[in-house]
Formats: C-alpha cells, sequence, structure tokens
C-alpha cells in the first residue's frame, strides 16, 4: 500500500507523514525533488500546476517499478507533494494507493497568516519571508484550498480540511488511511 498526501503549502503534510513514519513507510519529499530537478536543469517555476500531472506520472512510475523490484511488499511508499492537482490523480494507478488532499479553505489568509508565524521554525521556508510576502503567500494558498476542497468534491477525491484543530484533522487522516489500507487487504486476499 502507498500513500501520496497532496495539498497546500504547510497544511500538515509532512507533520502527517511524520506520524506515518512508524508504520514503515518511505518517505519522498517531492518538494524537494522539484528543487533539485529546477537547480540541476536551471528552471523556475512559478506556477506548479503544468508540472502536477509530470509529478503525478513519476510517482506512478514509482509504484509501478515497486511491483517488479526486489523490495515488493517490503516498502510502501508515502509521497509529500504540494504541487499535485486532483485532475491528474488519474495518471495515478490508484488500485494500491491512497491518494488525499489537506488544505485549510475554512480560514481567512489573515487567520493563515497568524497560524503560520505561531509554529515557524528556522528551518521552514514561511520563516525567512517577510510579512508582505507571506501575506500574498497566504492568500494565494488560501485559494488554493478552496480550489483543492471543490475539484476533490468533483471527483470524488479525499479532502481533509486542516483549517481548525489541525492535531485532530490529522488524526482522524490516520484512521481514513488505516480504513483503506484494511479495505486493500481484505480485497486482496
Amino acid at each position: 500500500m502507498h500513500i501520496i498526501i497532496a495539498g497546500t503549502a504547510r497544511s500538515g503534510k509532512t507533520t502527517l507523514s511524520l506520524m506515518l513514519k512508524d508504520k514503515g513507510y518511505v518517505h519522498y519529499k517531492m518538494d524537494s525533488f522539484k528543487r533539485g530537478m529546477c537547480k540541476a536543469y536551471d528552471l523556475y517555476y512559478d506556477d506548479w500546476e503544468p508540472l502536477s500531472s509530470k509529478m503525478a506520472i513519476i510517482m506512478n512510475q514509482m509504484i509501478l517499478d515497486n511491483k517488479t523490484d526486489i523490495v515488493y511488499e517490503q516498502e510502501n511508499y508515502l509521497f509529500d507533494i504540494p504541487f499535485l492537482y486532483p485532475k491528474d490523480v488519474h495518471l495515478i494507478n490508484t488500485e494500491d494507493t491512497i491518494v488525499i488532499f489537506l488544505g485549510y479553505a475554512h480560514i481567512t489568509a489573515e487567520e493563515n497568516f497568524a497560524n503560520i508565524r505561531k509554529y515557524d521554525t528556522d528551518n521552514l521556508f514561511t520563516s525567512k519571508a517577510s510579512d508582505e510576502q507571506l501575506m500574498i503567500w497566504c492568500k494565494q494558498n488560501v485559494k488554493h484550498s478552496k480550489y483543492l476542497e471543490k475539484e476533490c468534491q468533483r471527483l470524488n477525491i479525499k479532502y481533509f480540511d486542516t483549517s481548525v484543530n489541525r492535531r485532530k484533522v490529522l488524526k482522524d487522516v490516520i484512521k481514513y488511511i488505516e480504513e483503506m489500507e484494511k479495505k486493500t487487504r481484505e480485497r486482496n486476499c
């Protein structure tokens, strides 16, 4: 079983990934992969939507290769990706992969800004942003969260809103993942 945790920046993707590490998942931070590719090929992206389908294809190939590799059924992948769009999930074989989206569609940009500053640490990219730049990102990210929520509903993809009581929501996500894992095991028996 593999998991793809997609969604808006600072919505809890990496936190959730760390909560799942004891379950033995191999964690891939696709944002790091993207930054490496951009650096290696001297690319700059301001609009991530065109990259979404390419990343979906890459993740799908990694999942397919897992089935033909010596590590088959020994490694379960967990992809943490901020720039996958719901419209591109169809490019991924979801037979043994759970795809969920996280966002914060039910708060204002100002509330998002306050939350980010409250929990910022020196290693997070947002800590290096000016207040003005962070507010621009917060407005974009709340708008993006609303888009993700709407598209996930339209495409019947699981979306979890981390606007309020994020810890509880992430625990609910883990319960959902455990239920989906159990259903997949039962189906494959």
